[in-house]
């Protein structure tokens, strides 16, 4: 699998420029930002655009393989941010 210039060009432009993550601008990190698999490759996700967002290396990084977090107020597990179904404003509030 492998995710095609086009779909990398829909991708940036579907988020602006910014990662979807952190919401951190290209022309504000270090690097390119990258197009990241939300559930990862290894955990059964595709290279299509519904799977697909733009991260910066800082968050691509911290995310990896990740797709579940421990919640530091409940100690629950918990899944963390997908920007392709949640909100950004409603799920860090």
């Amino acid at each position: 699998m492998s995710v095609s210039d086009k779909a990398r060009q829909r991708v940036r432009q579907r988020a602006s420029n910014r990662c979807e993550y952190c919401l951190s601008h290209q022309d504000y990190v270090m690097g390119t930002l990258q197009v990241d698999h939300w559930l990862p490759v290894s955990r059964g996700g595709m290279d299509d655009e519904g799977n697909l967002c733009l991260a910066c290396e800082l968050c691509n990084q911290h995310k990896w393989a990740k797709t579940e977090a421990i919640d530091p107020m409940s100690g629950e597990s918990c899944p963390i941010f997908n920007p392709r179904t949640q909100s950004w404003s409603k799920h860090f509030c």
